[in-house]
């Protein structure tokens, strides 16, 4: 086994550091020992999947190589792994204590006198550019701010300082920081600490609860702030708001989780102010009762309904029956990821099934029993309107990490762990999602398929349709066909969707026709090769779901409707039915050829750009394909994704792969300007901000491309061209970032340089009568990238004249004279022989020399 582990009874360094670790050492598993401290322990109650560890009994066999972090001594580490110390190949220890004299762990050590030992790991981590999304930078944060006392402490260095920065760049939710993370109070701050905790009063506001509490003391008190959030993590209240009497003046002190309480407006209507989750206000000539009467009339006009379980719900549910075997609900939650899955009996829930019993079962050859035999009928559920601030407390208090949510006693949804991490790192704008209507609008586009397709196209269609018959599947035509047919633009990409089982659908054509089929199980979907290069592809209808943003999503079978509804924008939402009876019904269930029509891109549910921010390019690209506007609450979203930096968290393939596809597009200088306007190109290149200057550059770059694809074919790439473009005022270290997010090999970047070292003199004689030898002399080693990149900085006329020094560039050569005609000259390979090679080469790219006098003016070379 390899081992990541640390000190018993781990705190939020310990447990922070070992998951650093395992970004260094990824083959390694984290091992926790004892129980946490009661903070931590919280933490894991809602995050315990998102960071899975292993306890002392699923250690089995030799310990290989052990990373043990925030501890030095055997005396902190669990015995049982301390009795295999001496035995283990290979030991790193990363600690923070360098004074400690008790270091009898053998091995490597990493010992540094900072605040915290993740400070040393994430710097390991950031120089290496390893990847970290906001819920890990969240959990670092919370080390770093615990062991250091909110950076207070004077073992505090300006490392765990700058890792703070760069955490909270990486996405850092400092709400969440402030509600783990705990400090120390004075003896007079303890004694106003108790008379609001003993004061604490519960209203209800608009579905939403407030604790208010009051206490009073004739001299003033410092840290009052300190004191409140001591109160409100004590007490775990979503909201509280304290009100504190110091002698002649009241201080007004809240603190909030919840996204439905604006404390900033409170405060501003007592005159204080502050942040939407913190503010204060301060009065005089008040008594705390009349205080907290105007507080109450206040709160009833700031607090908006709370957030709900409705709200964050994932719905459908995937549910089994109870006489399902137990070997089939494994297959199910491995197809699916679910750890957990709902078990009806009849209409009628009965409990729950988790993927840890399913394991246990199936290993002791209990896969036919039906899985009722293991399900946990101890059933904890939530009505919809249950908000959820209640639904955290009751995962929480109960150790559960799935709630069904019922309304009027039917399954309507269920919230898990990632339901909860994404209602807390999502702002509140994204939880909305469009209903689906339940009935699409339905059109005949039968006589439009007849009209607009060539027959051979037509007839396929027909046919599918009738194999869909065949196998009692709807079948249906989906995506980017159904909105060209509606627009009048040819496109015979044929996207097949059927309700079943697509691969055995794709399987079936096989009767019918000499093709090629492959499958992608995982997807549930397959590709169908014709001889002549035609393509199909066929999808099961299914819906995607996505454990983190910006990740590949996770699929599962569905109907056309939840299809759909999982596309990018409603233009691309539609479907035409093939099967005889019904061919040639277009389905609309979301307004979308009502948004084809007025030229509108508009994303289907809020969160559409933050499960997948490669949709961000793609509306720019289809905004400027078909001359559309981007709907102006789509365009809000797209903003908020972007400033949010969510591109960032989107692989460097992916992300490369939709560029790629947008500068395929005619109109890329328009493409780039829109990503320029949006703020898009910043986060896609470091340092590159779009202005006047780049955009000439990039129009002319363009001009050109048109052209030189043509002229070099294969050996030309449009996308470094583009790069170095756009990067080339940005740092040697912005570039080493490009190349490493996007697989660029050195190569460009060393193209690059020697473009831009010889950019001033090449631009100069193409915008001269200098002969072409002269432009030669520049251009000569220079890649095809690198002279679209000169390319980019002429105008019209000097673009013209590099285009002529090409083309004679690739029609001259010499015809005579050639390195064996030198040798038996006399002259040996070597620096002198390509010198007059060279020579003679230029001269006649000047013209001064043809075929017939190579021969001739090479003797004047020679003086021969």
């Amino acid at each position: 086994m390899k081992l990541i582990t640390t000190h018993r009874n781990p705190d939020f360094d310990a447990f922070a550091s070992a998951v650093a670790a395992k970004k260094l050492f990824p083959d390694h598993e984290i091992l926790l020992s004892g129980s946490p401290a009661a903070n931590l322990k919280e933490y894991l109650a809602i995050y315990e999947e998102y960071f899975p560890h292993l306890s002392l009994k699923d250690v089995n066999g030799d310990i290989e190589s052990l990373v043990v972090v925030d501890a030095s001594s055997l005396s902190r580490i669990d015995k049982q792994i301390g009795e295999q110390i001496q035995r283990i190949k290979r030991i790193i220890v990363y600690d923070h204590h360098p004074e400690l004299k008790e270091c009898d762990i053998p091995g490597e050590h990493h010992r540094e006198a900072v605040g915290a030992t993740v400070t040393m790991l994430l710097r390991e981590i950031k120089n290496r550019l390893i990847k970290i999304d906001g819920v890990e930078a969240t959990l670092f944060l919370m080390a770093l701010h615990e062991d250091t006392g909110n950076f207070l402490y004077t073992s505090t260095t300006p490392e765990d300082l700058e890792m703070a920065a760069w955490l909270i760049r990486m996405g850092a939710n400092l709400e969440e920081v402030s509600e783990f993370v705990t400090t120390d109070m004075t003896a007079e701050q303890k004694l106003i600490f108790q008379e609001l905790v003993d004061n604490i009063r519960m209203v209800e506001i608009n579905s939403c609860t407030v604790a208010i509490s009051h206490a009073e003391t004739e001299k003033f008190i410092g840290g009052l702030n300190l004191v409140v959030g001591k109160v409100w993590e004590t007490l775990g209240h979503e909201t509280l708001i304290c009100v504190v009497r110091m002698g002649k003046k009241i201080f007004l002190v809240g603190r909030t989780s919840s996204d439905e309480v604006d404390l900033a407006r409170v405060m501003n209507a007592f005159g204080g102010g502050g942040h939407h989750k913190a503010a204060s206000a301060k009065i005089e000539n008040e008594t705390v009762e009349k205080v907290i009467q105007r507080l109450l009339a206040v709160l009833a006009d700031v607090v908006t309904p709370a957030l709900k379980a409705r709200d964050i719900m994932s719905s459908p549910v995937r549910t089994v029956f109870s006489h399902t075997r137990i070997s089939e609900v494994n297959l199910i939650m491995e197809r699916t990821g679910h750890n957990g899955l709902p078990v009806v009996e009849g209409n009628r829930l009965i409990g729950i099934v988790v993927k840890k019993d399913v394991d246990k079962a199936l290993s002791h050859g209990l896969g036919d029993r039906p899985v009722k035999s293991i399900t946990r009928t101890n059933l904890v559920t939530v009505d919809v309107d249950t908000p959820v601030s209640k639904v955290i407390e009751i995962m929480r208090d109960k150790g559960i990490g799935r709630v069904p949510v019922l309304e009027n006693g039917i399954l309507v949804g269920i919230i898990t762990r990632t339901d909860i991490i994404r209602s807390r790192h999502l702002p509140r704008e994204f939880r909305k999602e469009v209903t689906i209507r339940e009935e699409p609008k339905e059109y005949d586009v039968s006589q439009l398929l007849r009209e607009r397709l060539p027959k051979n196209y037509y007839n396929l269609l027909v046919l599918l349709g009738n194999v869909g018959n065949e196998l009692r599947m709807p079948t249906y035509i989906v995506g980017g066909f159904v909105r060209d047919l509606l627009l009048g633009q040819s496109n015979y990409d044929f996207d097949i969707v059927v309700e079943g089982d697509g691969i055995a659908y794709a399987h079936a054509l096989e009767n019918y026709f000499d093709v090629k089929v492959v499958e992608h199980p995982e997807f549930f979907t397959a590709a169908v090769f014709f001889k002549d290069g035609f393509r199909i592809d066929v999808a099961t209808a299914r819906t995607e779901y996505y454990e983190e943003v910006a990740e590949l999503p996770k699929v599962e079978i569905s109907t056309i409707k939840k299809d759909l509804y999982r596309r990018d924008f409603s233009i691309n939402a539609m479907a035409i039915k093939l099967n005889p009876g019904s061919f040639g019904r277009l389905l609309d269930f979301f307004e979308c050829r009502k948004d084809l029509e007025n030229g509108v891109i508009r994303v289907l549910y809020n969160l559409s750009f933050i499960e997948d921010p490669t949709r961000i390019i793609r509306a720019v690209r289809f905004e400027k394909r078909f001359g559309f506007t981007i709907e102006p609450e789509t365009l809000e979203l797209l903003k908020e994704a972007v400033e949010g930096g969510f591109l960032e968290k989107v692989t460097g393939a992916r992300l490369r792969e939709e560029l790629e596809k947008l500068l395929a597009e005619k109109d890329v200088p328009g493409s780039i300007r829109r990503m320029g306007e949006l703020g898009i190109l910043k986060h896609l290149f470091p340092e590159v901000y779009y202005t006047n200057v780049l955009d000439t550059h990039v129009k002319a770059l363009y001009d050109f491309l048109q052209w030189a694809v043509d002229f070099y074919g294969s050996r030309l790439r449009p996308f470094y061209a583009l790069i170095m473009v756009l990067m080339e005022y940005s740092s040697d270290a912005s570039w080493s970032y490009v190349e490493w997010r996007y697989g660029l090999s050195r190569r460009v970047y060393r193209d690059f340089k020697s473009a831009k070292s010889k950019l001033k003199e090449a631009l100069e004689v193409l915008e001269s009568d200098a002969p072409l030898s002269s432009v030669h002399n520049y251009l000569k080693d220079l890649s095809p990238e690198a002279i679209a990149f000169v390319a980019a900085h002429t105008e019209e006329a000097g673009q013209s004249r590099l285009k002529w020094y090409l083309r004679r560039v690739s029609e001259t050569r010499l015809v005579n004279v050639n390195g064996n005609y030198l040798k038996r000259l006399g002259i040996e390979p070597g620096p002198r022989m390509r010198e007059i090679l060279e020579t003679l080469f230029k001269a006649k790219l000047d013209g001064k020399v043809s075929d017939d006098n190579e021969e001739e003016f090479l003797k004047k070379i020679l003086h021969i």
